[in-house]
């Protein structure tokens, strides 16, 4: 079935915008990615073990009538496609951020629009100074905004509030693509502040606006304790938290899909008290799902801190996974804050994996969502408690002490 004239007009002028700007292997690049995406997802549908990633510009190819010849569109209408969850917990399915979810669309034209035009990079970030016993709420991939009667982000929010945390930090990604009505309605009027403040970092949804509004927004509005800097560092006796911008540097040919860190952010790690303790906060993943493979920007974290970080939070992917130590060193993955997905059963058994979250959400409208959330941590001294909350308040995973 054809996509709506509007939809298909929006995009079409988007790219007729991006072609005049671009040149032939910049254009044949991206048209190359979108392709990848579309055949992967067919693929996924009948059944094959292929991934998932950037299924959010899955039907490029459909609105621009680019579709090749021995493919046909992807679904795009309930009665084409019985959600299902994908080995990875994303949702199979063209409901409401679902991967096939059609208003996914926003995020191609706004990559089409901003594709060479972004934000100013503010390179002036904040070392703020916090308590020696202080407690941070953690959660990514919360801007999805109140869409609903009990929305999962409304219900995360809540829960953050109800402990009173010193200091709230959003991992990033504003939903569908960090527009200015986006970053103020999905984030900013929303986010649950800690009585100390609030920190926000960049994803690669808010790069596909360029992050403007992140930056005019997000950060001039709300967050204003980073004074304009997409990173930064939060420090005390004994500890050092250091929040990265991985998406800004990331390549727009990739979607921003794989962090990348730039030299200044490098260097500036390189300045930052090392013998302490160390926290690492990003957008894009330390290691892969199943705790195996370093993601893309490993190797610059630790080149910047010269050793392992001994806890490292992230989001981006749509789950809550705790892995099992390595050394001294604690990965965690944290983008549940509100995107509906379900039990990612390639992480059964997995040798990595301490807990990863599969208890049903019992969402009447969603049944087969699984529990949304964020972590709180606590910092005591030299020692930090963790626990990974639910959006009903249940503790899902804990250590104290470590």
């Amino acid at each position: 079935m054809p996509f709506e004239k509007y939809l298909k007009n929006r995009i079409e002028n988007a790219y007729d915008s991006f072609k005049s700007r671009v040149d032939k292997n910049t254009h044949d690049s991206l048209l190359a990615s979108f392709e990848k995406i579309h055949r992967n997802i067919d693929s996924l549908i009948k059944g094959e073990d292929v991934s998932s990633n950037g299924s959010e510009f899955a039907h490029a190819l459909a609105l621009l009538d680019k579709v090749p010849d021995d493919l046909k569109e992807l679904p795009h209408k309930a009665e084409e496609l019985t959600t299902r969850v994908h080995p990875d917990g994303e949702l199979l399915g063209v409901g409401k951020w679902e991967l096939l979810d059609p208003d996914w669309a926003e995020a191609i034209e706004q990559l089409l629009l901003h594709f060479d035009q972004k934000a100013p990079f503010n390179t002036n970030p904040v070392c703020q100074k916090i308590p020696d016993t202080v407690s941070i709420a953690v959660a990514g991939d919360w801007g999805t905004g109140n869409w609903r009667e009990k929305s999962p982000s409304s219900l995360v929010g809540k829960q953050m509030a109800k402990l009173n945390p010193d200091y709230t930090i959003h991992l990033g990604d504003v939903y569908y693509a960090g527009t200015k009505e986006q970053e103020i309605n999905n984030l900013v009027e929303l986010w649950p502040m800690g009585s100390k403040g609030a920190f926000t970092l960049n994803s690669n949804h808010e790069m596909y606006s360029g992050a403007i509004p992140y930056f005019e927004q997000a950060l001039a509005k709300r967050f204003i304790k980073q004074k304009g800097c997409s990173y930064f560092a939060l420090e005390n006796s004994n500890w050092l938290i250091v929040g990265l911008d991985t998406a800004y540097h990331a390549s727009a040919k990739d979607l921003y899909l794989k962090g990348k860190l730039d030299d200044t952010q490098i260097n500036w790690l390189k300045t930052l008290p090392n013998h302490k303790r160390i926290i690492v906060l990003s957008h894009h993943e330390g290691y892969d799902i199943k705790g195996v493979n370093k993601g893309a920007v490993y190797n610059s974290v630790i080149e910047g801190l010269g050793r392992e970080p001994d806890f490292w939070y992230w989001g981006h992917l749509h789950n809550a996974i705790a892995y099992k130590p390595k050394g001294k060193f604690y990965g965690r993955c944290i983008g549940h804050g509100s995107i509906p997905y379900g039990d990612a059963t390639l992480l059964k058994g997995e040798d990595a994996v301490a807990w990863y979250e599969n208890k049903s959400a019992n969402d009447p409208d969603i049944p087969l969502r699984v529990l949304n959330g964020f972590a709180y941590i606590t910092l005591n001294e030299q020692l930090l408690s963790e626990k990974l909350i639910a959006e009903n308040g249940d503790v899902r995973f804990e250590n104290k002490g470590l």
